[in-house]
């Protein structure tokens, strides 16, 4: 390979804080077959980051590993089928993993993997699009037509996506939260904001729809989301937060319930976006290229992008835990 032969990567290298998190030196072997080198540019830094950096995510239960799914970077190699998918040496382009690895300088992969950037779009602004992104629109495609849906956590960065995609398709909002996401203002008819600190929300959003909405995106896996859908209506779950130190066994008991509940009413749907990207590439690029371009083209507002670099992933990490409201953290490598 006539390219660089070693990247720097953020490893894991202890389950804690944000001084877990190591930069270490690694070989990069070459690209095999028709996968593509890539140098990642940016990276976005979210929640499920600072979930395995800690010890809670499911996915990743020994150290070791570097965190990070999605990113943005310039592609180094092309490939046959990188070149059929109109992708050549010096393009722009993104994608999400199918497991954590993005925390670093250089990645090979297979290019279906990737699509490219517009060129309206910054890298940065790019980068926080990915598994957001397509966690909002994936959730989405699971909630069915429902024409009321109940957004879990709507001014966060999925949910927010999530609002904006489900009121271009004509639906009816709830979300739990205390203002309104991007695009939508107080008052605004379309959506029903409820309290969740108040134990009582789920009966004001039955007594608000007459038995309760259609579907629910819920990103907790709290009990309380099904007493808010209607007997025929469907739960999607992209994720459970778990209790503080229980996190990992919770998810699993979480995810094992869902599975049984998948025909009960309302039944239950697991999102695992890293999985549904490893088996539908053809369907996830196209996804990811649709909302690139929304957002290219001001369709979509995602949230903005807070910039650390690479050297400082340290402060990143600490940044990702204090969740800024409307942003989300980059790494700039």
């Amino acid at each position: 390979m006539g390219g660089p032969t070693e990247r720097a990567a953020a490893r894991v290298v202890r389950f804690g804080d944000a001084s877990a998190i190591g930069i270490a030196r690694q070989r990069v072997r070459p690209p095999r077959g028709n996968e593509v080198l890539v140098r990642v540019t940016h990276a976005a830094l979210g929640a499920t980051d600072v979930l395995a950096r800690r010890g809670g995510y499911v996915l990743q239960p020994v150290p070791g590993f570097v965190p990070g799914y999605d990113f943005v970077g310039v592609l180094e190699t092309e490939s046959a089928v990188s070149v059929a998918l109109g992708l050549r040496t010096g393009a722009r382009v993104a994608g999400v993993l199918p497991r954590m690895g993005a925390h670093a300088t250089l990645l090979v992969l297979p290019p279906t993997y990737l699509v490219a950037v517009p060129d309206a779009l910054s890298s940065e602004a790019a980068a926080t699009v990915p598994l957001n992104g397509v966690t909002a629109a994936l959730a989405l495609r699971y909630a069915g037509p429902a024409p009321r849906i109940l957004i879990q956590g709507i001014t966060g960065a999925v949910g927010a996506l999530a609002a904006q995609l489900a009121l271009r398709d004509g639906r009816t909002l709830f979300g739990t939260g205390t203002t309104p996401p991007p695009g939508l203002a107080d008052g605004d008819p379309r959506l029903t904001l409820v309290d969740y600190r108040d134990p009582g929300w789920p009966a004001e959003v039955r007594e608000r729809t007459g038995g309760g909405v259609e579907a629910a995106i819920d990103h907790t896996g709290s009990p309380l989301v099904r007493e808010a859908v209607a007997p025929d209506g469907v739960v999607v779950r992209t994720a459970f937060a778990g209790r503080s130190g229980h996190e990992r066994g919770d998810a699993l008991r979480g995810t094992a319930a869902a599975v049984v509940r998948s025909r009960a009413h309302p039944r239950e749907v697991v999102c695992s976006v890293p999985f549904w990207v490893l088996r539908k590439r053809v369907e996830y690029r196209r996804m990811l290229a649709g909302l690139l371009g929304d957002v290219a083209e001001g369709r979509l507002r995602a949230f903005e992008p807070e910039v650390y670099p690479f050297s400082a992933v340290w402060d990143a990490h600490r940044a990702a835990e204090a969740r800024s409201a409307g942003r989300t953290v980059v790494l700039a490598m």
